[in-house]
């Protein structure tokens, strides 16, 4: 099983599938701003499973760069 890393909008999406007992996947996912090894945060969220390793992936991913443009979006709100 490979890690997955990608960047988007300076910050780092890390994807790590894992097959449970049932032999469905799940994606692990940790999210960190790509300038600093000192903020970093990794959202618990429950993932769904999936029949491929792909699909979970892809998942992750999705869920990541949603989960950053939440954060972005919410740090440019007025208050």
């Amino acid at each position: 099983m490979h890690t997955h890393a990608f960047e988007h909008r300076g910050y780092e999406i890390v994807v790590q599938p894992e097959q449970n007992a049932y032999g469905a996947w799940q994606a692990r996912v940790s999210v960190r701003r790509a300038d600093s090894t000192v903020a970093e945060f990794r959202p618990d969220t429950v993932q769904p499973e999936w029949l491929a390793q792909e699909e979970a992936v892809r998942d992750g991913i999705e869920w990541g760069t949603r989960f950053v443009d939440d954060k972005v979006e919410a740090s440019h709100r007025p208050m």
